[in-house]
């Protein structure tokens, strides 16, 4: 289904603004919102406890589905949901109630939680917060890489929280060992290299300094958008010098 201008828009800012401080606390009590992603003219919303909720953009529910488990996040692909749980297993929901598991757990000990999945037209990536990335075409095969270690004498040491992609592009955030945001982005989870986090304000460079929360995609704009602490929202376009940041 092709969404109008103005409901596209509509669906991207709720999105933005449900992972924004502003709406969303991350460590309110449970269950936890913890994936929001765009669904025909709507949002699907995943909470920790299992739930898959279909709703509008005012995030009216219209139909739902509970997996018996945990998520730990959410992608869209085709009319179905993929949903992640935090050892790794990856279940297929579709929103007439059927969900069935694609995958097994691939984390031993769940030692390394997962954070997200997310896909593009041929491949799927499942990080976890030790910046394990688990990728796979079939959900038969994968191929494990480990961005720490892999980066060791180029980035410092990140703790991730989220991952999302476009079509063509996959991005994953979280915070260095110093406290200050991290963003990677790769065409195919292969090799990675660092986003950019300036933007301009009043005339001037400034560094993004904010916590970050999630990842999501704006398909309208053809862009990033990194929720942050206290509401604040980091647009990321193709053009890394167009970065820029806005309170919701």
């Amino acid at each position: 289904m092709i969404l109008s201008g103005n409901i596209l828009s509509k669906v991207s800012l709720t999105i933005a603004l449900l992972w924004s401080a502003a709406l969303f606390h991350i460590n309110a009590a449970t269950p936890q919102t913890v994936d929001v992603k765009p669904f025909g003219t709507g949002l699907v919303i995943a909470y920790s406890d299992g739930r898959i909720c279909f709703a509008d953009v005012q995030k009216h529910v219209t139909d739902s589905i509970r997996l018996k488990t945990d998520i730990a996040g959410i992608d869209i692909r085709d009319d179905y949901v993929l949903a992640v749980t935090p050892d790794g297993m990856v279940y297929k929901a579709e929103r007439n109630g059927r969900s069935r598991k694609l995958c097994r757990s691939r984390i031993s000990g769940n030692a390394d939680r997962v954070v997200g999945i997310a896909c593009t037209k041929e491949n799927t990536l499942i990080l976890t917060e030790g910046g394990v990335i688990y990728g796979t075409r079939d959900f038969e095969t994968f191929t494990t890489m480990d961005f720490n270690g892999t980066y060791y004498s180029y980035y410092d040491e990140t703790s991730f929280c989220s991952i999302a992609a476009s079509d063509n592009s996959f991005f994953i955030a979280g915070t260095y060992m110093n406290g200050m945001p991290a963003v990677f982005t790769s065409a195919t989870g292969k090799i990675w290299s660092e986003r950019t986090l300036t933007y301009t304000e009043n005339g001037q460079t400034r560094q993004l300094e904010l916590q970050p929360l999630r990842l999501s995609y704006d398909h309208r704009h053809d862009r990033f958008v990194l929720s942050c602490a206290d509401g604040w929202l980091f647009y990321m376009p193709g053009c890394s010098h167009c970065n820029s940041l806005t309170r919701e």
